[in-house]
């Protein structure tokens, strides 16, 4: 997937949202739900084998979602006071990434963001491998990184946080089966949170 390939899928498919985690569960709250990585809707690890149960859970469901061997977009957005048009490689402890966008944020959302707030996304594109991540999704559930796993074919969005998953799929039907799947997994709270 190129840049642009990735961009024009976003504005297709989540024209409402910008690529920000935490937006997309409000904006699409009607194909959204949410799994807690740990019983109990425990948030940290604090053993190894917690850290087996986060690792276990978020593979089975990226794994349903998308599939072996199913390219997926890896995206992550760094806020900066500086814009910089140049579309460079950021050098990270999980490959480099391509900057695919700036959005300049006061712009957008002059009420919620200061002037010269900016939002550089950065996306890697690679085929899914069960466990292939797991440095990325230990990293996100100790709350040291921000990320999304974005499968154009599935049509779906995994978005990892630190205490579980939040997922956008193509609708609600789908949403419902997956919820029904996962319930063991989901929040006891009636807002799904």
């Amino acid at each position: 997937m190129t840049e642009s390939e990735f961009i024009d899928y976003w504005n297709k498919e989540y024209p409402e949202s910008l690529q920000i985690n935490h937006e997309l569960k409000l904006v699409y709250s009607d194909r959204w739900f949410r799994i807690h990585s740990l019983p109990e809707s425990k948030r940290y690890a604090e053993t190894e084998y917690e850290y087996k149960i986060i690792l276990d859970r978020q593979n089975q469901l990226i794994n349903d979602l998308i599939g072996e061997e199913s390219e997926v977009a890896i995206s992550f957005g760094l806020y900066t006071n500086d814009i910089t048009n140049d579309s460079y490689k950021e050098l990270t402890d999980f490959g480099e990434f391509l900057k695919v966008l700036t959005i300049d944020l006061h712009k957008v959302r002059p009420e919620e963001y200061e002037d010269e707030i900016y939002f550089d996304i950065y996306v890697k594109t690679e085929k899914w491998k069960n466990g292939n991540r797991d440095e990325i999704l230990k990293a996100i559930a100790d709350d040291e990184i921000r990320a999304m796993f974005v499968s154009t074919s599935k049509k779906c969005v995994i978005a990892p946080y630190d205490g579980g998953v939040d997922v956008i799929v193509d609708s609600t039907e789908k949403r419902d089966r997956l919820k029904a799947k996962y319930k063991d997994w989901l929040s006891d709270r009636e807002d799904g949170m």
